[in-house]
């Protein structure tokens, strides 16, 4: 009871009008400022990063099986246990191409795809009659609809001519834009006949996982030469420029929060000094003088919560404000329309902790400073006198 007595005391000591501290009412508001921009910040980082990795997955899934060095009754084999326990995937023939289309010759990675099996969800709207580009190699080959392509493998020649690569004839049937440039630009996609016939090879060197790759990973317990390498594999350099780009944001934001910091101890520092006398009043009225001590660091470390907790509560209620608004708030120019958010607890536990810990850290300096500068309430009592 005594405690919340004087914490109500110590509240209405900065907050009141005549006697409140500018100076720690200021730090009180950035901490707030802190949290909730951390909060604000990772959720949206998080939900741009993930947009742009579902988009990818959804064309190249979430890994695959490499079938190089397996035999194909054993391919058969992997792909009725697939079947059996419901996972998507796609039987593939993965080749780097050159397609050439009226003196326009432009590199792709060139996937045939089993169509009398599994279709991937993306595909199964488009014409798959001849060979489906990407949007944007399709520009760059100068395409049209049923414009006639040469597709010629570098790696594979020619019995007879030894220095010739084999060539074939398609039509481009339709495109596909995944809004990913990195995609649009290289990828393409036809029925795996051709590719087969284009290098004479009744052959398959991938499985692509469109489902939870933690239902595939028992396999490699029943099947210990199966490869299987996940989309982070992959495309490791990426996920880690978005790691790097997430903790670089984190880094100047931690770098922002040492000024509060410095803000949290001038301010201290003169409500300490505005409040001694009242200390020392509450040790004549019987509070010992470490209990006094304790009672002002709780109210401090209570002072530093309470606000970081406000400004993380804020943070997740824009979040789910951004999250569920329909509203367009990007230009035609950007994918993502509306502004996309994803926060996970660990989110929210940095946005929390990353204030606080400084915050504390700045406090306890403060308070030994204060607490060393008052060991005695006689000689105050004195000074006073």
């Amino acid at each position: 009871m005594m405690n919340l007595r004087l914490f109500h005391y110590f509240f209405g000591y900065i907050f009141k009008s005549k006697t409140r501290q500018k100076l720690i009412f200021l730090a009180i508001v950035g901490l707030i400022i802190s949290s909730f921009s951390l909060t604000v910040l990772q959720g949206v980082m998080g939900g741009l990063q993930n947009g742009l990795m579902a988009r990818s997955k959804k064309v190249l899934g979430k890994g695959y099986i490499d079938l190089q060095n397996i035999e194909n009754d054993q391919i058969e084999t992997i792909e009725k246990v697939l079947l059996d326990k419901e996972i998507e995937f796609s039987k593939e023939l993965e080749l780097e191409l050159l397609i050439e289309h009226e003196g326009n010759l432009v590199p792709t990675i060139a996937h045939g795809v089993d169509f009398s099996a599994q279709v991937p969800e993306f595909l199964q709207n488009v014409d798959k009659t001849h060979m489906v580009l990407g949007s944007e190699l399709g520009r760059k080959l100068r395409t049209y609809f049923g414009a006639r392509l040469n597709v010629i493998s570098p790696g594979h020649t020619i019995l007879m001519f030894k220095e010739v690569p084999r060539q074939g004839i398609t039509l481009v049937s339709d495109y596909y834009s995944s809004q990913l440039p990195e995609i649009d630009g290289v990828h393409s996609w036809v029925r795996i006949g051709f590719l087969q016939n284009l290098i004479r090879k009744r052959v398959f060197n991938k499985l692509r996982i469109y489902s939870d790759l933690k239902n595939v990973q028992d396999l490699t317990n029943d099947f210990p030469f199966i490869k299987l390498i996940s989309w982070e594999e992959e495309h490791s350099a990426l996920v880690w420029a978005l790691n790097l780009e997430t903790k670089v944001m984190l880094f100047l934001f931690i770098g922002m929060s040492f000024l509060i910091g410095i803000c949290i101890t001038s301010g201290l520092i003169i409500f300490y000094d505005k409040i001694k006398i009242d200390l020392a009043s509450f040790w004549i009225l019987g509070l010992s003088r470490d209990k006094v001590m304790i009672l002002v660091n709780r109210f401090s470390h209570f002072l530093t919560i309470f606000f970081c907790l406000a400004g993380v509560g804020l943070g997740i209620g824009f979040l789910l404000l951004l999250d569920n608004n329909t509203i367009v708030l990007m230009p035609d120019e950007f994918i993502e329309r509306n502004i996309p958010v994803k926060f996970e607890s660990i989110q929210i536990l940095i946005s929390f902790l990353v204030p606080y810990l400084i915050a504390v850290t700045f406090t306890y300096f403060t308070f030994r400073i204060f607490k060393k500068e008052n060991h005695s309430f006689i000689k105050l009592i004195r000074k006073v006198g």
